[in-house]
């Protein structure tokens, strides 16, 4: 598998305190993308996908996998989300994707419905910086969806096929071990608190109230 970082304590990439990684490489090249340095296929780090695993479990955090475009190496990620699942079932999996679900289910590769399978949600659709709204939080433009893939999949089997997506609009702010907020500049500006947001996947860090950020 071929990936660019683990970041191993992040609070941006999906709900609560989660390890991400994001994979190398991206066929989809969203206009105005943030993450412009993961688009080239050869880039980052090429890592067989056992160590990927090891890397994310021994952190005991949810998961959280990005890019780049994870389905751009689907053999890839079906084969990880296996193992994680397999070393801890309950484990909480969030992929994000460029593609909508319905484009990923009518592509002919196995592991594409393997790994929706083995995930728990799935952000969906590409970037539009058009719809890159001030208080989005865990996705990038406001056409993306929050989809749970179980309850969608037991919708399905139910002859009801419907997408079941969850609010992830509200803002959500987060207190972590330290003491610190975390959350978006508009939630926590509400707050009468100061902040300032980093890159890479990193937390958006807010110290607490009376402290310089």
């Amino acid at each position: 598998m071929r990936f660019a970082q683990i970041v191993e304590s992040s609070y941006v990439d999906g709900p609560g305190r989660r390890t991400t990684l994001f994979v190398q490489g991206c066929p989809i090249q969203c206009p105005g993308c943030q993450n412009r340095h993961l688009w080239a296929a050869d880039g980052g780090t090429e890592i067989e996908v056992t160590e990927v695993a090891q890397r994310l479990l021994v952190t005991e955090l949810p998961v959280t996998i990005t890019g780049g475009e994870p389905f751009a190496q689907v053999s890839e990620l079906a084969t990880l989300l296996g193992l994680l699942r397999a070393y801890n079932p309950a484990l909480h999996i969030v992929l994000y994707s460029g593609w909508t679900l319905s484009e990923l289910l009518s592509r002919p590769e196995p592991g594409v419905a393997q790994a929706l399978g083995l995930a728990d949600v799935l952000v969906d659709g590409p970037y539009v910086a058009e719809l890159d709204e001030p208080g989005l939080q865990y996705k990038g433009s406001s056409n993306q969806r929050v989809i749970d893939l179980r309850a969608t999949a037991e919708q399905s089997e139910s002859g009801v096929p419907s997408v079941v997506t969850l609010d992830w609009q509200r803002p959500e702010i987060v207190v972590t071990a330290e003491g610190d907020l975390v959350g978006t500049p508009e939630a926590i500006s509400a707050l009468g608190c100061l902040g300032a947001q980093s890159t890479w996947g990193e937390p958006v860090t807010h110290r607490r109230c009376g402290q310089e950020a």
